[in-house]
């Protein structure tokens, strides 16, 4: 198996190789620009994002004290289970949610319900 560098392990190898000052300052320019449209992509606000963003607004405001599936969130608002699913873990990590087991029948399934300090 080939162990393919990528372009900024490439970059930095260069820099750090101590070649010509003309190769250096070449590669530390294209490891600069690199940097900034790395930087400018992650701080976009594509179409993508505006979408979880909604998803994630409708799904916060879904939840009670009253636990509640992941798929009946899905079909109350019309969104698959996937979306609700992954829109409640983020709720979950930044402690706006959360989450138990529940045993349905021989099954346990997660329940979600909103966090006791967050007003619904």
């Amino acid at each position: 198996m080939s162990n393919i560098m990528s372009t900024r392990e490439f970059l930095v190898s260069v820099i750090d190789a101590n070649v010509s000052a003309d190769v250096t300052a070449k590669a530390v320019s294209l490891l600069d620009g690199l940097d900034a449209r790395n930087a400018k992509r992650k701080s976009a606000d594509s179409k993508a994002k505006r979408e979880t963003a909604a998803r994630r607004e409708v799904v916060l405001n879904a939840l009670s004290d009253v636990p509640v599936f992941a798929d009946a969130i899905a079909e109350e608002n019309g969104l698959s289970v996937g979306q609700v699913r992954s829109a409640l873990a983020a709720l979950v990590r930044e402690g706006l949610a959360d989450k138990g087991e529940v045993k349905v029948g021989k099954v346990r399934k997660m329940a979600y319900t909103i966090h006791s300090t967050v007003s619904a």
